[in-house]
Protein backbone atom coordinates (compact mmCIF):
# COMPACT_ATOMS: atom_id res chain seq x y z
CA UNK A 1 0.00 0.00 0.00
CA UNK A 2 1.13 3.55 -0.69
CA UNK A 3 2.40 5.58 2.27
CA UNK A 4 -0.16 8.24 1.33
CA UNK A 5 -3.04 5.97 2.22
CA UNK A 6 -4.65 6.81 5.52
CA UNK A 7 -6.08 4.19 7.83
CA UNK A 8 -9.43 4.96 9.41
CA UNK A 9 -9.72 3.39 12.86
CA UNK A 10 -13.20 3.34 14.32
CA UNK A 11 -13.69 4.18 17.97
CA UNK A 12 -16.26 6.97 17.79
CA UNK A 13 -19.31 7.87 19.84
CA UNK A 14 -21.84 5.67 18.01
CA UNK A 15 -21.68 2.20 19.57
CA UNK A 16 -20.13 -0.09 16.98
CA UNK A 17 -17.19 -2.50 17.27
CA UNK A 18 -13.74 -1.18 16.43
CA UNK A 19 -12.78 -1.48 12.78
CA UNK A 20 -10.05 -0.62 10.31
CA UNK A 21 -10.33 0.59 6.73
CA UNK A 22 -7.89 2.11 4.27
CA UNK A 23 -8.86 5.45 2.73
CA UNK A 24 -7.91 6.64 -0.78
CA UNK A 25 -4.59 8.48 -1.19
CA UNK A 26 -4.62 11.83 0.59
CA UNK A 27 -8.10 11.42 2.06
CA UNK A 28 -8.76 12.46 5.64
CA UNK A 29 -11.14 10.70 8.02
CA UNK A 30 -13.00 12.32 10.91
CA UNK A 31 -15.37 11.54 13.73
CA UNK A 32 -18.61 13.55 13.73
CA UNK A 33 -18.41 14.76 17.33
CA UNK A 34 -18.33 18.31 18.67
CA UNK A 35 -14.54 18.30 19.01
CA UNK A 36 -14.17 17.55 15.30
CA UNK A 37 -16.64 20.33 14.51
CA UNK A 38 -14.54 22.84 16.45
CA UNK A 39 -11.31 21.67 14.81
CA UNK A 40 -12.73 21.91 11.28
CA UNK A 41 -14.21 25.35 11.87
CA UNK A 42 -10.90 26.59 13.32
CA UNK A 43 -8.96 25.19 10.35
CA UNK A 44 -11.41 26.78 7.91
CA UNK A 45 -11.10 30.15 9.64
CA UNK A 46 -7.32 29.96 9.37
CA UNK A 47 -7.41 29.11 5.66
CA UNK A 48 -9.92 31.87 4.91
CA UNK A 49 -7.87 34.41 6.86
CA UNK A 50 -4.79 33.39 4.88
CA UNK A 51 -6.76 33.84 1.66
CA UNK A 52 -7.87 37.32 2.71
CA UNK A 53 -11.53 36.30 3.19
CA UNK A 54 -12.13 36.21 6.95
CA UNK A 55 -15.61 37.56 6.23
CA UNK A 56 -16.66 34.11 5.03
CA UNK A 57 -15.68 32.35 8.24
CA UNK A 58 -19.02 32.82 9.99
CA UNK A 59 -21.07 31.42 7.13
CA UNK A 60 -18.70 28.50 6.59
CA UNK A 61 -18.70 27.70 10.30
CA UNK A 62 -22.49 27.57 10.28
CA UNK A 63 -22.47 25.27 7.24
CA UNK A 64 -19.98 22.90 8.87
CA UNK A 65 -22.05 22.84 12.05
CA UNK A 66 -25.27 22.15 10.16
CA UNK A 67 -23.64 19.35 8.16
CA UNK A 68 -22.23 17.58 11.22
CA UNK A 69 -25.47 17.92 13.18
CA UNK A 70 -27.31 16.40 10.23
CA UNK A 71 -24.86 13.49 10.16
CA UNK A 72 -25.20 12.90 13.89
CA UNK A 73 -28.99 12.85 13.57
CA UNK A 74 -28.59 10.01 11.04
CA UNK A 75 -26.51 7.93 13.49
CA UNK A 76 -23.31 8.67 11.57
CA UNK A 77 -20.01 7.77 13.20
CA UNK A 78 -17.40 8.84 10.62
CA UNK A 79 -16.88 10.69 7.38
CA UNK A 80 -13.99 11.33 5.02
CA UNK A 81 -13.09 13.45 2.01
CA UNK A 82 -10.12 14.26 -0.20
CA UNK A 83 -7.51 16.47 1.46
CA UNK A 84 -5.13 18.93 -0.12
CA UNK A 85 -2.48 16.20 -0.54
CA UNK A 86 -4.79 14.07 -2.71
CA UNK A 87 -3.99 13.59 -6.40
CA UNK A 88 -5.61 16.33 -8.47
CA UNK A 89 -8.03 13.88 -10.09
CA UNK A 90 -9.44 13.00 -6.66
CA UNK A 91 -10.16 16.57 -5.61
CA UNK A 92 -13.82 17.42 -6.04
CA UNK A 93 -17.26 17.11 -4.55
CA UNK A 94 -16.81 13.58 -3.20
CA UNK A 95 -17.22 12.25 0.33
CA UNK A 96 -17.62 9.04 2.31
CA UNK A 97 -19.94 8.72 5.33
CA UNK A 98 -20.37 5.81 7.73
CA UNK A 99 -23.66 5.34 9.58
CA UNK A 100 -25.00 2.66 11.89
CA UNK A 101 -28.24 1.02 10.80
CA UNK A 102 -30.46 -0.77 13.31
CA UNK A 103 -33.22 -3.10 12.18
CA UNK A 104 -36.80 -2.73 13.33
CA UNK A 105 -39.67 -5.22 13.22
CA UNK A 106 -41.09 -3.20 10.31
CA UNK A 107 -37.78 -2.96 8.41
CA UNK A 108 -35.40 -5.87 9.13
CA UNK A 109 -31.94 -5.72 7.58
CA UNK A 110 -32.62 -8.78 5.44
CA UNK A 111 -35.55 -6.90 3.86
CA UNK A 112 -33.27 -3.94 3.10
CA UNK A 113 -30.78 -6.24 1.38
CA UNK A 114 -33.50 -8.08 -0.54
CA UNK A 115 -34.99 -4.78 -1.74
CA UNK A 116 -31.56 -3.51 -2.79
CA UNK A 117 -30.90 -6.69 -4.78
CA UNK A 118 -34.36 -6.85 -6.35
CA UNK A 119 -34.93 -3.16 -7.12
CA UNK A 120 -31.56 -1.39 -7.03
CA UNK A 121 -29.20 -3.80 -8.73
CA UNK A 122 -27.28 -4.59 -5.54
CA UNK A 123 -24.56 -7.22 -5.61
CA UNK A 124 -22.10 -8.74 -3.19
CA UNK A 125 -18.63 -7.20 -3.15
CA UNK A 126 -15.94 -9.88 -3.01
CA UNK A 127 -16.08 -13.64 -2.80
CA UNK A 128 -17.02 -13.78 0.88
CA UNK A 129 -20.31 -11.90 0.24
CA UNK A 130 -19.96 -9.95 3.50
CA UNK A 131 -20.45 -6.56 1.79
CA UNK A 132 -23.49 -5.66 -0.33
CA UNK A 133 -23.15 -2.72 -2.72
CA UNK A 134 -25.68 -0.74 -4.77
CA UNK A 135 -25.78 2.65 -6.47
CA UNK A 136 -28.34 5.37 -7.08
CA UNK A 137 -28.48 8.89 -8.49
CA UNK A 138 -30.60 11.91 -7.61
CA UNK A 139 -30.78 15.52 -8.85
CA UNK A 140 -29.31 18.23 -6.60
CA UNK A 141 -28.60 21.96 -6.74
CA UNK A 142 -25.08 23.05 -5.75
CA UNK A 143 -24.42 26.77 -5.40
CA UNK A 144 -27.38 27.45 -7.69
CA UNK A 145 -26.22 24.98 -10.35
CA UNK A 146 -28.23 21.88 -11.20
CA UNK A 147 -26.19 18.70 -10.83
CA UNK A 148 -26.52 15.01 -10.00
CA UNK A 149 -25.53 13.26 -6.79
CA UNK A 150 -24.16 9.77 -7.49
CA UNK A 151 -24.28 7.54 -4.41
CA UNK A 152 -22.57 4.21 -3.80
CA UNK A 153 -23.87 2.33 -0.73
CA UNK A 154 -22.11 -0.51 1.08
CA UNK A 155 -23.85 -2.53 3.81
CA UNK A 156 -21.86 -4.67 6.27
CA UNK A 157 -23.54 -6.63 9.06
CA UNK A 158 -22.15 -6.03 12.56
CA UNK A 159 -20.87 -9.31 14.03
CA UNK A 160 -22.77 -10.67 16.99
CA UNK A 161 -25.88 -8.63 16.21
CA UNK A 162 -27.76 -11.55 14.63
CA UNK A 163 -28.19 -9.43 11.51
CA UNK A 164 -30.09 -6.73 13.39
CA UNK A 165 -27.37 -4.07 13.07
CA UNK A 166 -25.11 -3.02 10.24
CA UNK A 167 -22.62 -0.42 9.14
CA UNK A 168 -23.51 1.43 5.95
CA UNK A 169 -20.86 3.39 4.10
CA UNK A 170 -22.17 5.83 1.49
CA UNK A 171 -19.84 7.42 -1.04
CA UNK A 172 -21.21 10.53 -2.74
CA UNK A 173 -19.88 12.06 -5.95
CA UNK A 174 -21.48 15.19 -7.44
CA UNK A 175 -21.28 15.55 -11.21
CA UNK A 176 -22.72 17.50 -14.13
CA UNK A 177 -26.21 16.67 -15.37
CA UNK A 178 -24.98 15.59 -18.80
CA UNK A 179 -22.62 12.90 -17.47
CA UNK A 180 -23.92 9.42 -18.37
CA UNK A 181 -24.38 6.82 -15.64
CA UNK A 182 -21.86 4.53 -17.37
CA UNK A 183 -19.30 7.29 -17.90
CA UNK A 184 -15.71 6.12 -17.21
CA UNK A 185 -15.34 8.84 -14.58
CA UNK A 186 -18.14 7.40 -12.44
CA UNK A 187 -16.91 3.86 -13.07
CA UNK A 188 -13.47 4.93 -11.83
CA UNK A 189 -14.96 6.43 -8.67
CA UNK A 190 -16.95 3.25 -8.02
CA UNK A 191 -13.87 1.09 -8.53
CA UNK A 192 -11.91 3.31 -6.14
CA UNK A 193 -14.50 3.06 -3.38
CA UNK A 194 -14.98 -0.68 -4.00
CA UNK A 195 -11.26 -1.18 -3.47
CA UNK A 196 -11.12 0.69 -0.19
CA UNK A 197 -14.40 -0.54 1.29
CA UNK A 198 -13.12 -4.07 0.61
CA UNK A 199 -10.33 -3.37 3.14
CA UNK A 200 -12.92 -2.90 5.91
CA UNK A 201 -12.25 -5.34 8.75
CA UNK A 202 -13.48 -5.63 12.31
CA UNK A 203 -10.69 -5.25 14.87
CA UNK A 204 -10.32 -8.19 17.25
CA UNK A 205 -8.44 -7.63 20.50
Amino acid sequence: MSDLRAELVGAGGVAIPRYRMLLPPGWQGYDVDMETERELVAAARERLAGAGRPDLAGRLGAQVGDALRSLRSQNAFAYAFAGESSPTWALGAASLVGIKRVASPEVPLDAIVEDAIRNRGAAALGEDHRIVRWTESSPVVLDGVRAVSFLVHYLIAIPGSRRTQAVQWTATVAHAEDLAEDDPVLQAWTALFDHHIATFTWSVR
